[in-house]
């Protein structure tokens, strides 16, 4: 996908065999050099022969991974990180519609200036916090058909609705989820719609 390479990394005086990968608004090195550098951490890109070079105020990273896989990761890198309100899709014109008040301050920034009326708009946003919520996101259900619902859950080793319980709720519905992103520290969303056929 042009997010990760293997190769031969170097970074604070440490060299060794592993992988860099793009992550959101992370690069992550993992193998015998491993950290997590902030994108907005990164002031410079650029491509030296083998090595994918990146500039940052403790020191460069550079991780030899071939020519045309490190110009790949340059340009993923040199890419401006979307926001959440792109992540969710809200581009275009296209409005979101919240089935119930949301209280993450992050995902209500993001959906600030993007809401409409639920029944106009095209992508549908719910906080699924415990099984209540849950269970009146099923309810809904049928009358959502023909949109996306993302649905913000809390994150963590013991989150009190697990991710897995929505999934499985909405899944026995015919509801397939497609695609995941981070939303805040302690929330995360996951997108859903009608399984085809």
């Amino acid at each position: 996908m042009g997010r990760e390479a293997e190769g031969t990394i170097r970074y604070l005086g440490a060299e060794g065999a592993g992988r860099i990968l793009i992550e959101g608004a992370e690069v992550i090195l993992r193998g015998e050099v491993r950290a997590k550098i902030p994108r907005e951490a990164i002031a410079a890109v650029w491509v030296e022969g083998e090595d994918l070079v990146l500039a940052t105020a403790r020191g460069p990273v550079v991780a030899t991974v071939g020519a045309g896989v490190a110009e790949g990761l340059a340009r993923v890198l040199r890419k401006p990180v979307p926001t959440l309100a792109e992540k969710l899709g809200l581009m275009g014109g296209a409005r979101a519609g919240c089935l119930w008040p949301v209280t993450d301050p992050t995902l209500a920034a993001a959906l600030e200036g993007h809401v409409a009326p639920v029944a106009e708009a095209t992508i549908l946003v719910a906080e699924i916090m415990d099984e209540g919520a849950l269970e009146r996101l099923v309810k809904a259900l049928p009358a959502l058909v023909g949109r996306y619902v993302w649905c913000v859950n809390a994150k963590g080793p013991r989150p009190p609705l697990p991710e897995a319980r929505i999934r499985a709720a909405l899944r026995a519905a015919g509801w397939i989820d497609s695609k995941t992103t981070a939303v805040s520290q302690a929330t995360s969303a996951t997108r859903y719609g009608l399984r085809k056929g």
